[in-house]
């Protein structure tokens, strides 16, 4: 999957949320662990987390901004829009198919055509010129 490229943020829910009560610091960790959860398609290891912000890592947990499921952290609100990103991603995939096909086949069709309209013009030549043949011959046959 191509890199996803922003997540959505709502100042006014920052601004507003449980968050805007901590110091400023726990909130420059969290959204630093937002940034990289992100940039990881929401896939981070609690260990790998230990090791990005140290110092506040048991805050955030105690915070409840985030938790950890299966030895892995989890960030509901991110997760749901990496999930919409994912399905987004494969319905866009799919009507980029459906639309190549439909060009593809549009091109077949085209040439299809021609290729028929071709023998239609042909035919026509032919049946003409075997109508216009023993007119053809009287003619030759009374100039000689």
């Amino acid at each position: 999957m191509k890199e996803l490229p922003y997540f959505k943020f709502f100042p006014n829910q920052w601004i507003t949320g449980s968050i805007s009560f901590m110091d400023l610091e726990l909130q420059g960790a969290f959204i630093k662990t937002c940034c990289f959860y992100w940039s990881k398609e929401c896939n981070v290891p609690r260990e790998q987390l230990k090791t990005i912000i140290p110092r506040h890592y048991v805050s955030l947990l105690n915070s409840k901004l985030l938790k950890i499921v299966d030895d892995k952290i989890c960030i509901k609100w991110l997760d749901e829009q990496y999930n919409e990103f994912k399905k987004r991603s494969k319905v866009n995939a799919a009507n980029g198919r459906k639309g190549g096909l439909t060009k593809a086949n549009a091109k077949d069709s085209l040439s299809i055509e021609k290729r028929e309209d071709k023998k239609r013009k042909d035919k026509y030549q032919n049946d003409n010129l075997l109508k216009l043949q023993p007119e053809v011959l009287k003619i030759l046959n009374n100039a000689k």
